[in-house]
């Protein structure tokens, strides 16, 4: 059995091991676990973004950079292109965000394949997996400008079932590179969350391919929030290659991209702002992918649903503060 854990600390002890190369820091808390900082207090690097996203797809998936195939207000931006052959579990099992640490008790900005490791009752990822972890080492992202306490690491260790010391944290802020780079590969991971929900079924999938603008960085929490999402929203593609019923595709490929939600046509932030800054409150269909494409091997035929949107993403990138 693949131990996604194991094959992240690859990648987790070559940032170590080049930590200077890659504009980095590694630090080391009171109780032993290790905190890798690619935003908080340094700028990081392109490598260091790579290399985070591809720890989050749990070391068994390829992440690269490309150009943007359309301009954006008269730009090509870079963008992320993303490849994974065990979809369920790079993107349900390791790359999906929160987590419900104890009951009550949910961490929204956590991620990683240490998840795996400490399944739950409860936890959502049951409706995605049966795979269960087993490794001494744990690796855990945390998306936040403020750091890491012993307290939350001793918390984290024990959710993963792990000694503290074997535990590894990824720190980046919204506002970095890293969380830029890391959050545009959720390309793929943005679409099997809807797959599931409409009912797909997930064991019909082969290989997920995709690819999604980054959105550029700017040191203002709120604006960077907005991007990161928009890219999602308006600016990428996810493409499926399966075997199943057309026409079970059909009837689900065209309920699952952000054209069909009812605030489509704004940019992020405005929505959220609407929203009263509460996540829960936007509409869970806003939470879509840009562009989806399935390929059935069973038939031959490519089933396509949504569009990129770059009018939005340019008044997204256009969104500034004063300085």
């Amino acid at each position: 059995m693949i131990s996604v854990n194991e094959k992240a600390m690859e990648i987790v002890n070559d940032m170590i091991l080049r930590k200077e190369e890659l504009k980095i820091e590694v630090s080391t808390l009171e109780n032993g676990t290790t905190v890798i900082d690619l935003g908080q207090e340094v700028r990081g690097s392109w490598e260091a973004a790579r290399m985070m996203a591809e720890i989050l797809f749990g070391g068994i998936g390829q992440v690269s950079f490309e150009t943007f195939p359309e301009m954006i207000d008269g730009v090509y931006y870079p963008a992320v292109n993303v490849s994974v052959d065990h979809a369920v579990l790079s993107l349900a099992g390791c790359d999906i965000s929160g987590w419900e640490l104890k009951p009550g008790k949910f961490a929204p900005i956590v991620a990683g394949p240490g998840r795996t490791l400490g399944r739950k009752p409860g936890d959502w990822m049951e409706k995605y997996s049966d795979y269960e972890d087993k490794y001494h080492q744990a690796i855990i992202t945390i998306e936040s400008k403020d750091p890491v306490s012993v307290e939350q690491a001793s918390e984290l260790a024990e959710a993963c079932r792990v000694q503290p010391e074997d535990l590894y944290l990824l720190v980046a802020p919204s506002s970095s590179l890293a969380c830029s780079v890391q959050v545009s590969a959720r390309i793929l991971e943005q679409t099997l969350h809807r797959l599931m929900e409409e009912g797909f079924d997930l064991d019909t999938i082969i290989q997920a391919q995709g690819f999604c603008v980054i959105p550029p960085c700017i040191d203002n929490e709120l604006i960077a929030m907005g991007r990161l999402n928009d890219v999602l929203i308006y600016g990428g593609q996810a493409t499926y290659t399966v075997c199943w019923d057309d026409d079970k595709i059909a009837d689900i490929v065209n309920k699952i991209t952000s054209d069909k939600a009812s605030t489509y046509g704004k940019p992020f932030k405005e929505i959220y702002l609407e929203a009263g800054c509460d996540f829960y409150q936007v509409p869970m269909e806003m939470y879509s992918p840009a562009s989806v494409v399935i390929v059935n091997t069973k038939t031959g035929k490519i089933h396509k649903a949504g569009k990129i949107n770059t009018e939005i993403l340019a008044r997204s990138f256009n969104d500034t503060v004063s300085g």
